[in-house]
């Protein structure tokens, strides 16, 4: 049992061999679709198999024309030098950013200068990613220096206003781990991603230091000369390939477990995501060690362990091999886990799978994590805890276990990340910040995990099934107290506002029976998923221990509910029938019933690849969901889009998928869904069936 397995891979699981391989992987310059990308792709398959796993090398095209599902795939780039130098005015002459000594300095996919380079004024923008910000600046034919996301600002200055590059300085901000002050001389990561119609120009990243000190010397010299920089770029942009490394220990079954990191990113970028593939690289080392010498059993199934490039390696490797994604019960995603949390401030996260995707994996990981946590003993030894800092968290995405689970694909897989990274996406991302410690612990989890799964049976499921059901009960009860205290402390601001209290009370008991169906409903489905671990002689036998579990669940459900209602009694003195209270229907505003009639279908599998899905609109609906966007952003619901899309299966309607995910998130944003869906169906990315209400 599970004991046995991590047992024997603690014993061999090495956090100084998982950090040699960080050291290497971080030497290349691995852009995606890039010699230095195939450069560490192959020395990590050669490494691989040096530790005896077959290893292969899989090459899509990336030629600007290749979709895989939604996913368009790039160009290859190469750079092989860059400059950027002040020339005027002569005393402040002097070298900005040089490719050579700082990878990061050039922003991305640029586009190549003329040989002999180009001299051109610099104007400063800052932010640039308004339209009224041009009427004030003539941009054409300049360089203009932002703080702006490079995106919007290419869109505009270069693409409508005639500008012929970007000097930026921006450094995105993680309060309160990460301030733009916090880091002075970092370059932080920036990239170009271009379609089809979009015009080319270069690019360079300066530090916030310097961006400072150019804001400075261009408005002393306002009315004077401009300052003048010149700028060279030696790049390519052409049709080549990109890669993924596959490799396997070979089970019993045609079932595979699948082990990810995305192995891309600007030189160094070791914790990100270096630290990922070093780690997945020393599982599957330990891992062939132990089977081969027989200290663990060959498993049941096979474990697939791949490296790609984020996102577009996972797309491409799922669209060209659909036979395996039903024969692939788990996976894993390792990204950004072997920080120093001295350094890098951030905590050990295990992120769940959404939950329209329900499984077993997240109770199994967090097991894990708690047999893993006790680093140290209390006093008088009678309870061990962790020594660094460690949370479960919902779903978020930003990261290829995002495409795996979604629905269509169906793979459950949570994911390792350690966030926020005070160094996340610079130049001070170095191997100093790794911690081998760290990356041996995240080794052990990824590496139990995955054989656990590989080799479980009927027992492992009935164990499973108990575990998930103990955990439910205990989920369920805290979350039912803080849903009543978040009300407690809402009706505290209605002291002289009875109308409004008595609102808030109907709507939170309504709330309050739907958000208990749905948790056990959601169980519930992820204990039947368990039964796929379960050999077919003993289907009918893990049957029983099935249906016995979600009895259990909904039995807990509706003891914890009425347990609930009985405080809510004891609270509010208002309350005299909440038989009344439950049995009130809602209103339907005019926005929920035209939701009820639109029925949204998916075109595709996998999520929607948000920037290809961006450059397939027109402008003006670009412009609307910009704003949309930024809406929810602000109030932080901009994960909401893809929720809903992972509940979109044909057959709800935009009000139900909006319901699905408040129920997930406790947060609401119909208007900004109907409008998302509005330009799904314009980009041809849904079909939307509209039918009359009864």
């Amino acid at each position: 049992m599970l004991k046995q397995v991590m047992d024997e891979i603690l014993r061999e699981t090495s956090g100084r061999i998982a950090k040699q391989h960080v050291e290497r992987i971080s030497s290349y310059h691995r852009i995606q679709a890039s010699p230095g990308f195939r450069d560490a792709a192959n020395w990590c398959k050669a490494t691989l198999e040096s530790y005896g796993l077959d290893a292969r090398v899989l090459e899509y095209p990336a030629d600007g024309r290749t979709t895989y599902w939604t996913q368009l795939m790039f160009k290859e780039w190469s750079a092989t030098e860059a400059e950027l130098k002040i020339v005027e005015p002569k005393g402040s002459a002097r070298i900005l950013a040089r490719f050579s000594e700082n990878k990061m300095s050039l922003i991305q996919r640029s586009s190549p200068t003329p040989p002999e380079g180009i001299e051109a004024d610099l104007v400063l923008l800052e932010n640039g990613e308004e339209r009224s910000e041009y009427r004030r600046i003539d941009v054409r034919g300049k360089i203009v220096l932002t703080s702006g996301d490079v995106e919007r600002v290419r869109s505009l200055a270069v693409d409508k206003y005639g500008a012929i590059g970007i000097v930026t300085d921006r450094m995105a901000e993680f309060p309160p781990i990460r301030q733009r002050t916090d880091l002075p001389d970092a370059h932080q990561y920036t990239s170009f991603w271009w379609y089809r119609k979009q015009r080319r120009c270069f690019g360079f990243v300066v530090s916030p230091r310097q961006g400072n000190e150019l804001r400075m010397l261009i408005r002393k010299q306002k009315g004077k000369k401009s300052v003048r920089i010149h700028a060279k770029v030696v790049s390519r942009l052409y049709n080549g390939t990109i890669e993924n490394v596959t490799a396997t220990i070979h089970g019993r079954t045609k079932e595979e477990v699948l082990v990810v990191a995305h192995l891309c990113h600007p030189q160094p970028s070791a914790n990100d995501n270096a630290s990922g593939c070093g780690a997945v690289i020393e599982v599957a080392r330990a891992l062939q060690k132990l089977i081969s010498e027989r200290r663990l059993p060959k498993p049941k199934r096979t474990i697939r362990f791949l490296l790609v490039p984020e996102m577009t390696g996972t797309y491409a490797y799922l669209a060209t091999n659909r036979r395996l994604i039903p024969a692939t019960v788990a996976a894993i995603n390792l990204d950004m886990v072997g920080e120093n949390q001295d350094l890098c401030k951030s905590p050990l996260l295990v992120e769940s799978p959404p939950d329209a995707t329900s499984s077993y994996v997240i109770d199994l990981m967090q097991n894990l994590v708690e047999r893993i946590s006790k680093d140290a003993k209390s006093l008088s030894g009678t309870s061990s805890y962790a020594l660094f800092k460690h949370a479960s968290i919902p779903f978020s995405g930003g990261s290829d276990h995002y495409i795996l689970s979604d629905p269509t694909v169906g793979i459950p897989c949570p994911m390792l990340i350690q966030w926020p990274d005070k160094y996340y996406h610079t130049s001070e991302d170095t191997i100093d910040k790794v911690d081998p410690e760290m990356l041996r612990r995240v080794a052990v989890l990824a590496a139990t995990y995955a054989y656990f799964i590989a080799d479980a049976g009927y027992s492992e499921a009935v164990w499973l099934a108990s575990e998930s059901l103990a955990r439910f009960k205990g989920t369920l009860a805290l979350s039912l107290q803080k849903k009543i205290s978040e009300l407690m402390d809402r009706l505290a601001t209605f002291t002289k506002k009875a109308v409004e209290r008595r609102k808030a009370i109907e709507r939170f008991v309504l709330d309050l029976g739907r958000h208990t169906d749905y948790m056990a409903s959601r169980k519930s489905e992820s204990v039947q998923a368990i039964s796929r671990l379960v050999e077919k002689r003993r289907e009918k036998q893990f049957s029983a221990v099935e249906s016995s579990v979600i009895s259990d669940i909904r039995n807990v459900t509706r003891e914890e509910h009425q347990k609930a209602l009985r405080t809510l009694v004891h609270l509010l003195p208002e309350i005299t029938d909440l038989g009344q209270v439950s049995r009130k229907k809602p209103r339907i505003s005019p926005l929920e019933r035209r939701a009820m009639r639109i029925i949204p279908k998916r075109r595709f599998p996998g999520p929607i690849s948000t920037r290809f899905f961006l450059a397939k609109l027109k402008e003006k609906d670009r412009e609307r969901w910009r704003a949309v966007e930024k809406k929810m952003r602000d109030s932080q619901n901009q994960i909401l889009p893809v929720l809903a899309l992972y509940w979109t299966d044909g057959a709800r309607s935009l009000k139900s998928i909006s319901d699905m995910t408040y129920l997930e998130t406790g947060k609401e944003a119909l208007r900004e869904l109907e409008f998302y869906f509005t330009l799904l169906e314009k980009a041809n990315l849904v079909a939307i069936r509209r039918h009359r209400l009864s």
